[in-house]
């Protein structure tokens, strides 16, 4: 038997424990805020987890956990993800997505935020991205707009004048074809991606390049058998009959920019300002330059009055459900301070355009070499933006952004597999019926119906 003053011993030792092991801290567990977006270059996920270093040295009770996305990706995993009750804090969106998400109440507004970059000092030309009822919802992450790359040489050698309509693009196209004394072409006028995402851009851009429109402002209803969206059918068939490869509905994005590189296209149709990078990594080395690639205005339809870009500046958005918004907020604000944002717009100079007005003119981020060199590019983006010319996807006036549904419409394959029915051989007018009918449907399932 334990003696009474052994026993009495370890009956103070249990007291004390008693009383102060609920006394003690123990390190409290780290906030994972999630954020995803879609800039997936290697340079660019290092760039950005830089960033996410930095401001985990500040905070050292949060980790921030990035993934980058697809383009083609991002809103059916942001979709699933709402449907599963787990949102990432933060994500990049296209525009349609944002005006989705707010119409069902998902967004976190970010006031804060542009309040803390200075509401004037976010440029004009994307400010309405995300902007619902007076209040952002969304800052974009940077600015860009699609360009036509051409083989300023081959233009050069061949006299060619540069287009403005789209029958005289098709001509210029054709004029910088070559083939072998076999007459097997060898290189083709033009390079398309065929995949959904790039289909639903090109479908809204050309539609505003035909001063065309895909849906009624008032009703919502879809304009798809509209003369000037049947145009673009007609154009697209004319495309894939005379200068586009075989197979081209398969091409994906990065496809393209392989075969304009490597000389198997003349012209990109949809290009975009990260293509300068792919050149000068993919083309032989003395020709990965802006002599040998430059960039035109866009033509415009044969019912247009003036070209159209889209506008590839997806916004940031908080979930106001997700785990961790504000912390994600926290994050955003640290992300747009000028010193770490001119690191990320430097992963890729010439597509990642500042959001901030200030950054445009600070020395640091003109003294990129890079953006010396492909100034050209830079320049026509900027063009597009300062003429209005450039809208969202599926966008053609800003009003657009107050119908519900385009996301789903995105989503639904409805668009592309409207052209991909007209460039394999069903009449223009018949898949603008087609599409029309479906669309119509999946606007009144939605409960969005008003015509």
């Amino acid at each position: 038997m334990l003696g009474r003053k052994k026993f009495l011993g370890i009956g103070v030792l249990i007291l004390i424990s008693l009383f102060f092991i609920p006394m003690m801290v123990f390190p409290a567990e780290k906030k994972v805020v999630r954020i995803w977006h879609t800039e997936t270059e290697p340079q660019s996920v290092a760039g950005f987890q830089q960033i996410i270093n930095d401001f985990e040295k500040l905070h050292p009770d949060i980790t921030i956990k990035q993934e980058a996305l697809a383009w083609g990706d991002l809103e059916a995993k942001l979709t699933a993800a709402l449907a599963a009750g787990a949102p990432p804090d933060a994500s990049h969106g296209q525009a349609v997505t944002c005006a989705s998400f707010y119409a069902k109440g998902l967004l976190r507004d970010q006031e804060d935020i542009a309040a803390s970059i200075g509401r004037d000092n976010i440029w004009e030309a994307v400010r309405r991205q995300c902007w619902h009822d007076g209040k952002y919802y969304g800052i974009p992450h940077s600015a860009a707009t699609s360009l036509l790359i051409y083989r300023k040489d081959i233009f050069k050698a061949k006299g060619l004048k540069p287009p403005e309509t789209w029958d005289e693009f098709i001509k210029v196209a054709e004029a910088m074809m070559e083939r072998d004394k076999d007459g097997r072409v060898t290189r083709y006028g033009l390079s398309l991606p065929g995949v959904g995402l790039f289909i639903n851009i090109a479908v809204g851009e050309l539609t505003k390049a035909n001063s065309g429109r895909l849906f009624d402002l008032k009703t919502g209803r879809p304009l798809f058998t509209s003369k000037e969206v049947i145009e673009v059918l007609d154009f697209y068939k004319k495309l894939s009959a005379t200068v586009l490869p075989p197979g081209w509905l398969g091409h994906g994005y990065l496809d393209t920019f392989a075969n304009l590189a490597t000389g198997k296209a003349a012209i990109l149709y949809q290009g975009y300002g990260r293509g300068a990078g792919y050149i000068e990594r993919y083309a032989a080395k003395d020709m990965a330059n802006p002599d040998h690639f430059g960039v035109l205005v866009k033509p415009r339809g044969p019912s247009g009055k003036e070209t159209a870009a889209q506008i590839d500046a997806e916004p940031w958005m908080i979930f106001k459900n997700a785990k961790y918004p504000e912390e994600a907020a926290m994050f955003l604000k640290f992300f747009f301070k000028e010193e770490n944002y001119i690191k990320y717009l430097h992963t890729v100079p010439i597509h990642l355009l500042p959001t901030l007005k200030s950054v445009r003119t600070n020395p640091a981020y003109q003294a990129n070499e890079m953006v010396r060199r492909w100034k050209e590019w830079q320049d026509m983006q900027y063009r597009y933006f300062d003429t209005g010319q450039a809208k969202p996807t599926l966008i053609i006036d800003w009003d657009d952004l107050k119908l519900p549904f385009g996301l789903e419409i995105l989503g639904s394959g409805i668009v592309p597999d409207m052209v991909t029915d007209a460039v394999r051989g069903m009449p223009s007018a018949q898949a603008a019926a087609k599409a029309q009918a479906r669309a119509e449907e999946l606007i009144t399932k939605l409960g969005h119906k008003r015509w």
